[in-house]
């Protein structure tokens, strides 16, 4: 959607097999990649074909989930980080001296947003119409 939309700033070119995350057991690894084996409960962004029987990712957009965890939770919860990431730092570059209104907290993004937020931002909290 985000293709299509032109909200990405190096669209892949067609044909291309999209999908931006994905979830799942590894069935490879490189000789020289620690920290994961075959068999481990990961999640990945491999910058596009997400959307693939397989697909290759460098370690650093790997990341363990726990065994509770489904593959469809562990792939929505990075979405739900990574939209606010960029809504923080991307959109409103959310600096020293900035405000930022966050409306329906109960919602994935927007519920990441403020956790995101209060990490770097804490005891900044406001309610109602103060």
């Amino acid at each position: 959607l985000m293709v299509r939309l032109g909200a990405i700033d190096s669209p892949p070119k067609t044909p291309t097999i999209l999908g931006f995350e994905c979830a799942g057991e590894i069935e490879a690894v490189g000789e020289e990649v620690e920290g994961f084996k075959v068999g481990d409960r990961v999640v990945a962004l491999p910058e596009f074909r997400a959307w693939s029987e397989l697909v290759a990712v460098p370690t650093k957009y790997v990341y363990h989930i726990p065994e509770e965890m489904t593959f469809q939770d562990a792939a929505a919860i990075v979405m739900n980080y990574l939209v606010a990431y960029i809504l923080i730092f991307d959109l409103v570059s959310l600096r020293e001296g900035k405000s930022m209104l966050l409306h329906s907290v109960g919602g994935g993004v927007v519920s990441d947003t403020w956790r995101r937020w209060w990490q770097i931002r804490p005891n900044t909290w406001r309610q109602g119409w103060e």
